[in-house]
């Protein structure tokens, strides 16, 4: 049990950064809080963290660990936390002039009247607070959320009446990421309902089931065809077969799921997914194949058929409120650069359903350049072009060569340049560049909006499309 330690409130001008803190490294080590600063805005994601205060604020079960210094305390457990505040309340004491502008941006939407006072656990000296240091950074003292209980936790928010927009917004992450979890706990759910054999039914229901590989089967074109779905804005997905067609398929895919060791690997590509359905087709009972149907009518939240012949929900829920445009509601373009900010006050005036194929279009461009300007403004333009032009035989012919938009993804993806972006952000943005056709969210997706004449995107595509880029949209455009 950690004895002597006290929890009071203090203002963030009396906490002072530790010099022996572990995440600095030995030879930045100093007594001028300035270097400090620096030092671990360099190593540390900083601006990532100022980004989430920004949007959350500090959660009141983090109090930083401190021990009196004079009249002020020095931080032990919390230096990023006090470096984030430090920039949001002066940006001026950033490094660079861009950071300086980035902390500036943040520091205007911050609430600063709530970071100007926070709550501290005070200990005695570095020994009473070396067993809690040790517990955060060495032990278990969080125990992470399965899938399945955080596909459960956004369900329930949203059943609350909560848009999965506004619950983006509440928990700080991409709606992208939110509807996908949203759409594989129907389908979870849905495999729940279904029989099996006891050993494979306990490993189903149990909370360690695998839920991100049966969303890959969402995910995938061949996954859904096999699933017998495609992509709806307003149900998740939707059903284009028989619904016995699409249980049998399903008890088979979740069976799998939970049993087969290694399917992520088997999966993890278009061709993987190919002798996936060639394999298991021959597994698949025979069912009626024509139909279709809704995930809420299978799961009983929409009463069969009233006496008008008309679908009706159990309950009421406040309609989610949706922006006619690919823009969600809210989004804001901030970028300096004028045709950045034409390109997308179009795309916002743009009604999604009747201008689906000049949306697409439009959004590629967008980032395109966004994207593009976003770099040389970093200062990465010569490295980039270096990494895929190494030769410089490109820019010997065209000096305004620039490599295309898979690669600008890749590389800022596998370089960490989109400053602030979460791990979640990064997983997301690097979907979009991967080379397997099989996925929608893809480049690829953009690329056949462009230049085949025979694909058309859908609505729902479009705006996966849009939630998928999101984390790095909110970086180039501000």
């Amino acid at each position: 049990m950690i004895q002597r330690v006290k929890s009071r409130t203090v203002k963030n001008g009396s906490l002072l950064l530790d010099s022996r803190n572990s995440r600095i490294p030995p030879h930045r080590r100093s007594n001028d809080q300035r270097a400090l600063l620096h030092a671990l805005v360099e190593h540390e994601d900083i601006r990532g963290l100022a980004v989430s205060i920004t949007k959350l604020g500090l959660f009141p079960n983090e109090r930083l660990v401190v021990v009196p210094f004079g009249r002020r305390f020095i931080v032990l457990e919390g230096n990023r936390r006090l470096a984030a505040i430090r920039l949001l309340f002066n940006p001026e004491l950033a490094e660079t002039d861009a950071q300086v502008k980035y902390f500036r941006g943040l520091s205007a939407k911050a609430n600063l009247s709530e970071l100007a006072v926070v709550e501290v656990a005070v200990v005695t000296d570095r020994l009473v607070a070396a067993p809690i240091i040790a517990a955060l950074h060495t032990g278990d003292a969080k125990k992470r959320w399965s899938s399945v209980q955080q596909a459960r936790f956004y369900r329930e928010l949203v059943d609350e009446g909560q848009t999965p927009a506004e619950v983006a917004e509440q928990i700080g992450a991409t709606l992208g990421h939110v509807n996908g979890y949203l759409r594989a706990e129907s389908l979870y759910n849905l495999a729940l309902q279904l029989d099996y054999p006891q050993e494979v039914k306990r490993k189903i229901a149990d909370m360690k089931f695998p839920l991100t590989t049966l969303e890959r089967f969402l995910e995938n074109k061949i996954g859904r065809q096999f699933l017998g779905v495609e992509l709806d804005d307003k149900h998740g997905f939707r059903g284009k077969v028989h619904p016995d067609r699409f249980r049998a398929v399903l008890q088979r895919v979740a069976t799998d799921v939970a049993m087969v060791k290694a399917l992520t690997r088997k999966i993890n590509d278009d061709t993987g997914f190919k002798e996936y359905v060639k394999d298991t087709e021959q597994l698949i009972p025979k069912t009626k194949m024509r139909g279709s149907f809704i995930p809420d009518k299978l799961l009983g939240k929409i009463a069969e058929v009233t006496d008008e012949g008309q679908e009706e929900p159990k309950k009421l829920k406040r309609p989610p409120r949706q922006s006619k445009s690919i823009v969600p509601i809210g989004f804001s373009c901030l970028s300096r650069h004028d045709r950045v900010r034409a390109i997308f006050t179009e795309l916002k005036r743009m009604e999604l359903i009747q201008q689906r194929n000049s949306s697409g279009v439009m959004l590629r461009v967008l980032i395109d350049i966004a994207l593009w300007l976003y770099i040389k403004s970093e200062g990465h333009d010569n490295a980039v072009c270096d990494h895929f032009d190494h030769d410089k035989r490109r820019r010997r012919n065209n000096p305004d060569w620039t490599p295309p938009l898979r690669d600008l993804i890749s590389y800022s993806v596998e370089k960490r340049i989109l400053r602030g972006m979460t791990a979640e952000g990064y997983k997301s943005v690097r979907s979009l560049a991967s080379k397997d056709t099989g996925y929608f969210i893809t480049v690829d997706s953009f690329n056949a909006f462009t230049h085949n004449p025979y694909v058309t995107p859908t609505e729902g595509d479009l705006r996966a499309l849009w939630q998928r880029a999101e984390p790095m949209l909110e970086i180039i455009l501000q």
